[in-house]
């Protein structure tokens, strides 16, 4: 039975598959006849000075090809950019926000991912539920990073509860084998008013402290509401006197962090400074806007850069 292998869907002009002939509709069967799972063992494989390629061709004809490519990536896009299914969420988290999308919308939006191949490639959080010892493993041994990692708390039955996943808590094993490793992280702690706020909050950030410095940064941000949650869990929206409580308390974490690591590593969202009517933090605290596309240092880079443009 032949191997369905992963198809290609364009080659790169001027590129080493180009050269050798490949087009679309061809499949990559193997490299050094290893068969890629994905895009990440594709690209560990070619790290060689020459690799053996097998190609099955769009008539049926089978190639096998010696490479001499010098570590240089051939070339090609696959049809699924991952190389394979992407992996959906087996949570039922409490503040999800794809259960508060309003009806009708473009069908990507109603699909919940949890995939650590994203977390790599395009800067997802993913909670490490959906991830098995051998996934950990590759993470370690491929040394990709940085992971982002979805936390929101370190009681392990709060997680579970907040997640609805019995396996949530025991998931946050999973940070240690990463710490161990050396491998950069990033946190994140979507904050549910009552539930994984004040001491809560002030026991994830004190846990996570332990992991500097391969945890880079942490950032809080209030969970999202719409008014499509009929049937969700009850959740309240954050007041101004509630937010500014957040600030007090993550930028004396800030203060303490600084002092002992030379970082401020917990960061709350513009959101909270917004909400609470403080001032955004100068532009330093930001430690290199490390969580800017989570929503952290969004309004104080743009108003760096208007007030260099004026200028």
């Amino acid at each position: 039975m032949k191997k369905q292998g992963h198809m290609i869907r364009s080659v790169d002009p001027g590129s080493i598959a180009d050269e050798l002939g490949l087009e679309p509709g061809d499949r990559l069967i193997s490299i050094d006849g290893h068969d890629p799972e994905d895009i990440f063992d594709y690209e560990y494989y070619l790290q060689n000075e020459s690799v053996t390629v097998e190609v099955l061709r769009s008539d049926g004809e089978e190639w096998e090809l010696d490479i001499e490519n010098d570590y240089q990536d051939l070339g090609l896009t696959f049809e699924n950019g991952l190389m394979s299914e992407y992996r959906s969420c087996t949570n039922r988290c409490i503040f999800c926000f794809i259960d508060q999308m309003p009806p009708g919308m473009r069908e990507t939006l109603y699909f919940k991912d949890d995939d650590s191949r994203l977390s790599f490639l395009q800067g997802n959080y993913v909670t490490l539920t959906n991830m098995k010892k051998k996934d950990i493993d590759r993470i370690i041994r491929f040394k990709l990073s940085p992971i982002n990692i979805s936390v929101h708390t370190t009681n392990p039955e709060l997680r579970c509860r907040m997640l609805n996943n019995r396996f949530a808590g025991k998931a946050l094993e999973s940070i240690d084998r990463l710490y161990r490793a050396g491998t950069p992280m990033n946190g994140q702690i979507v904050l549910c008013k009552g539930i994984n706020d004040g001491e809560e909050l002030e026991r994830t950030i004190r846990d996570l402290s332990r992991y500097l410095p391969c945890m880079e940064s942490v950032s809080v941000v209030p969970v999202g509401l719409t008014k499509y949650r009929e049937g969700l869990y009850p959740l309240e929206p954050f007041t101004a006197e509630d937010a500014a409580r957040v600030v007090d308390q993550i930028e004396r974490w800030q203060r303490k962090l600084y002092a002992e690591h030379g970082t401020h590593f917990v960061h709350a969202s513009d959101e909270f400074y917004i909400l609470a009517g403080r001032p955004m933090p100068e532009e330093e605290r930001y430690d290199g806007y490390i969580q800017l596309e989570n929503g952290v240092g969004m309004v104080r880079l743009m108003t760096e850069e208007v007030n260099e443009a004026l200028e």
